[in-house]
């Protein structure tokens, strides 16, 4: 009886180990399991994170390449010196341009006064003014021709008393004792520089544009007009105390002198 029963407690304790060693394999198995889907679960998290934390990595990248963008297209706000310097630029460009402008306006003008001027020299007629007490007076002028030469003579100002020569006068009358005078001489076969040297012999002086000399209370004035190897005198005189008058006009009347176009 007592062996019998020492054999069944071996016999069942040898069973209680299997199955023991089967739990632990199961439990084993079970946790290997386990810890595979942890491991793999954890990896794909990690993969996931790696993802997400690449995108993340690119996008401020990307972030900023449009704020960049954004920086290059927006404009800089201008400091108070480059305003300054902006303005003053623009100010310095108008007033060139206004000058210009200007410029061709005043040519504009010259070209029409010189235009107007040669079609009145071509004419029987023109107008001379002169400034008298303050105010500016016209005096109307006709063409006179002579032998070589043409001038304008102010109307009815004077009586011709030689061929190229003539009194001052008033509604036919001699002015001034007849010492207003306007006279022509051709200088044959000589120069400007020949006529000078005969009028400083005679007590001439160059004084602007006329010889000068003054005899008494007479003043004596040449203008010359040289035309290559031929020179022309525009002659005058007046009393000291016709100065702002007479004086003022003569000079006038000898600008209008020129040599006659079949002479020249």
């Amino acid at each position: 009886m007592r062996k019998r029963f020492i054999k069944k407690v071996k016999k069942n304790g040898i069973s209680i180990l299997i199955c023991a060693a089967v739990f632990t394999i199961s439990i084993g198995t079970m946790t290997g399991c386990s810890m595979t889907k942890e491991n793999a679960e954890a990896v794909s998290d990690q993969s996931d994170q790696s993802d997400q934390s690449e995108s993340e990595n690119i996008l401020p990248v990307e972030d900023s390449t449009a704020d960049n963008a954004i920086l290059e297209n927006t404009p800089v706000p201008e400091t108070s010196e480059e305003k300054v310097e902006k303005t003053e630029k623009a100010e310095v460009a108008e007033k060139a341009e206004v000058a210009e402008k200007t410029e061709e306006v005043e040519k504009t003008e010259k070209e029409a006064e010189a235009e107007k001027t040669e079609k009145e020299y071509t004419e029987d007629k023109m107008v001379l003014k002169i400034m008298r007490e303050g105010e500016m007076e016209e005096m109307p002028a006709t063409l006179f021709a002579g032998e070589g030469y043409v001038i304008y003579l102010t109307d009815g100002d004077w009586q011709q008393h030689a061929t190229d020569a003539w009194t001052a006068a008033f509604e036919g009358k001699i002015v001034l004792n007849g010492q207003v005078q306007l006279w022509i001489t051709h200088y044959d076969d000589k120069t400007g520089d020949q006529v000078k040297e005969e009028l400083k012999s005679a007590g001439y002086t160059l004084e602007n544009f006329d010889m000068t000399r003054q005899e008494g209370e007479v003043i004596y004035k040449v203008r010359l007009n040289e035309f290559e190897n031929d020179v022309w005198g525009v002659n005058y005189c007046y009393p000291i105390e016709a100065e702002e008058g007479w004086g003022a006009l003569l000079p006038l009347i000898a600008d209008t002198f020129a040599v006659s176009m079949d002479d020249q």
